[in-house]
């Protein structure tokens, strides 16, 4: 591991002490874990491939430059996602109840009623701005190209990547299903952002939850990065971000304490990185 990492180092020594080491870490983990974890021979499979197609993807990152360099972390967030993915196989029934209590808890004291919110057009609106979780990514990254701070692509990553894969690895050890799986909350004011939004979670994703959030803590940390080179967009990312964090809620996606933690995440990795 160590002359892995050395040899990266002297390929890409601008690079590799962020995004390129940061990829390399996690792949080579959650591989060597899924080499070593009791999982059905199906999933053990598919979380090697992710992991050898991680790597090899990290490897194009060393020797490519320019664009190709900076945007080729977008794909590498979807291999990580779906890796992680794939050492979910039931939830942990305690530790779902300790959740679901929490939740009720937050709820009573906030003194809020997702099903209430989401038969309003507000809901509406949350349902809709959950839908920007998935291209929030490369959105962010083109607002950095659009406001002339394309050279800061790496910041951007390291960023990001920081507040993301946590939560992408913390599944392997906190396996649970979103509030909307255990309540069977289905009751919103705009039936068809519903279903086009569950179409999209049944298709596009592992439907575990993930504590924290990957989805609020990507869009909070581009938020945050964004603010810092262009107050602009950072400002519009920011409502989106927001606007995803309600939905998170509003649509029983994540549980509040998601949210919550990956805001928290995200400030500290944004503070940590680039304060």
């Amino acid at each position: 591991m160590q002359s892995a990492i050395q040899i990266i180092w002297w390929l890409s020594p601008n690079y590799a002490t962020g995004v390129v080491l940061i990829n390399f870490g996690y792949f080579s983990v959650l591989t060597l874990l899924a080499s070593l974890w009791p999982l059905p021979a199906n999933a053990k499979k598919n979380a090697l491939q992710f992991g050898v197609i991680g790597l090899l993807l990290t490897c194009a990152l060393i020797f490519s430059n320019g664009l190709i360099r900076n945007w080729m972390p977008a794909p590498l967030l979807a291999v990580a996602y779906w890796q992680s993915g794939c050492f979910f196989q039931q939830p942990n029934f305690h530790l779902q109840q300790i959740f679901e209590s929490l939740e009720r808890q937050i709820l009573r004291v906030l003194h809020l009623d997702p099903r209430k919110i989401g038969q309003t057009w507000i809901g509406s609106l949350l349902e809709l701005a959950y839908v920007f979780c998935y291209p929030v990514v490369p959105l962010g990254l083109a607002a950095l190209y659009l406001s002339g701070h394309g050279v800061h692509a790496a910041e951007y990553w390291k960023v990001v990547l920081l507040s993301t894969y946590p939560c992408y690895f913390l599944l392997l050890f906190l396996p649970l299903l979103p509030p909307r799986r255990v309540d069977q909350v289905d009751c919103v004011a705009d039936r068809r952002i519903r279903r086009f939004n569950l179409w999209l979670v049944r298709r596009v994703t592992h439907e575990a939850n993930t504590f924290p959030s990957g989805h609020v803590a990507s869009a909070t940390a581009i938020a945050l990065v964004l603010l810092r080179y262009s107050p602009g967009w950072g400002l519009v990312f920011t409502v989106i971000a927001i606007g995803i964090a309600g939905g998170c809620m509003a649509g029983r996606y994540h549980y509040v304490l998601d949210v919550a933690a990956a805001f928290l995440l995200a400030s500290v990795m944004f503070a940590w990185t680039l304060g």
